[in-house]
């Protein structure tokens, strides 16, 4: 059975994991209140013309291991990624700090860079932005203090860490743990994101804050931008951010309000803000974990004006041992929130979403870590099915597409999908015919949706 992200988060606000920021203990995909990880699959909608095809499975060791959460990225027709391990044999148990690595959608792949752990980066979780041929990004630890960085790579593997999170500040830390995917905003040329810990508040048992969004230049000259304080303001930021109409928008994974969550032991459910790039913030909807959901550990997609996200758990449906397995949701910028859709568990639909949205048509495209048809994979709360990649319209009619089966197809899709001449790329954290105890994760694409 796969380690619990749920077992992980709660490590993680109690200030456990990460010690010393040298340790083999990644965290692999937060989704507080959820039973995480053990997957399998065959779709019931196999049959409906949608092609699955695994285009290379990550060896682990030398080779990348587990990709990161956010999408692939397209550059000349070539795919580019980061991965949390793999790359040679440091960063304590061996499996090596991580990777940047290149891809033809055809499943050639190749190592750009492997990070060496601090003071260079290890553990690159937000995926790759790309600027005038150079790719930008971070890894969750690593850097001057060990509590990770913003860097940069060359195609030709030439890497330069720009900024290091986790110096002491006036009332705090700069940010801690940046997890979440960067954006770039052309307007100001500035590259925005968020990190988990740090800041000025005082979450969780460490009191080492509730989490930041910050800006930062190619340079590497950072600026926090705002510091979560909890309770009503919100903590745990594990999104991506999304920039429109000259205002950023996001997620926070816990915080709201309230003193628990549904069946678990959370403070509030999370929130959805909008801040202005000089850190004026706005709580724009906190979620109660009833059928609205609870525990959004993606970001927002902007579609015709609407935000688009996906809550982890909660929903109208009773599965997923009746803490609801999540749900689909939209947001007017005005803060008026719909649950457009509930996901029902296994084993006819995904459970526990995960990551950002992508938009092709009109049509919302996504993935679950859990749920799906098949019974190999149980979580640790008994909650089964390797994960599901879906479609949903914005009117809330919703299909899967794929079944995820673990071994050599794959399973724990936790990757946002990529969109790229008529097919969607993604990844799986586990699975595959890699050597790690779980597999260590594929690269597959969708066609025929």
């Amino acid at each position: 059975m796969r380690t619990s992200a749920s077992t992980l988060i709660a490590a993680l606000l109690s200030g456990a994991i990460l010690a010393a920021c040298g340790a083999n203990s990644v965290l692999s995909s937060p989704t507080t209140g959820l039973a995480a990880l053990s997957r399998s699959a065959s779709g019931p909608y196999a049959s409906h013309g949608v092609t699955e095809n695994v285009l290379y499975s990550f060896a682990g060791g030398s080779d990348a291991e587990h990709p990161t959460n956010e999408a692939l990225i397209a550059v000349n027709g070539t795919l580019y990624g980061d991965t949390e391990q793999g790359g040679g044999s440091g960063c304590g148990s061996g499996d090596g700090c991580g990777t940047v690595f290149a891809m033809s959608t055809s499943g050639a792949e190749s190592l750009i860079y492997s990070f060496k752990g601090k003071p260079d980066g290890q553990y690159a979780k937000g995926g790759l932005v790309e600027r005038s041929g150079v790719f930008y990004g971070t890894t969750q630890v690593g850097g001057q203090y060990g509590y990770g960085t913003f860097f940069k790579v060359t195609t030709a593997g030439k890497e330069t860490v720009l900024h290091s999170f986790g110096a002491v500040v006036s009332g705090g830390y700069d940010g801690i743990y940046p997890y979440g995917g960067l954006i770039y905003v052309q307007a100001d040329g500035k590259f925005y994101g968020t990190t988990i810990y740090g800041g000025t508040g005082s979450c969780g048992t460490s009191g080492s804050g509730c989490g930041t969004v910050f800006s930062v230049t190619p340079s590497g000259k950072e600026t926090v931008l705002h510091n979560f304080t909890g309770g009503q303001d919100g903590e745990l930021l594990t999104g991506s951010l999304l920039y429109s109409n000259g205002k950023i928008y996001g997620t926070t994974q816990l915080g709201g309000g309230g003193s628990s969550c549904g069946n678990s032991s959370a403070v509030g459910c999370g929130t959805l803000f909008s801040l202005s790039t000089s850190g004026t913030e706005k709580v724009l909807y906190s979620f109660t974990g009833a059928s609205d959901g609870a525990f959004p550990s993606g970001g927002l997609i902007d579609v015709s004006g609407t935000l688009y996200g996906m809550a982890g758990s909660g929903g109208s449906a009773v599965g997923c041992n009746g803490g609801g397995c999540g749900t689909v949701f939209s947001l007017k910028t005005s803060g008026a929130f719909k649950a457009i859709y509930s996901f029902q568990g296994a084993p006819k639909d995904g459970a526990s979403p995960f990551g950002n949205l992508t938009d092709v048509n009109g049509v919302l495209y996504g993935t679950t870590e859990d749920g799906g048809a098949s019974s190999k994979c149980t979580t640790s709360a008994g909650i089964t099915g390797c994960g599901a990649a879906f479609g949903v319209t914005t009117s809330g009619k919703e299909k899967m597409l794929h079944s995820f089966k673990d071994g050599t197809d794959g399973a724990t899709p936790t990757g946002t999908l990529l969109y790229l001449n008529g097919i969607l790329y993604g990844t799986t954290h586990n699975g595959g015919s890699g050597s790690c105890s779980n597999g260590c994760g594929t690269a597959y694409s969708l066609s025929g949706f």
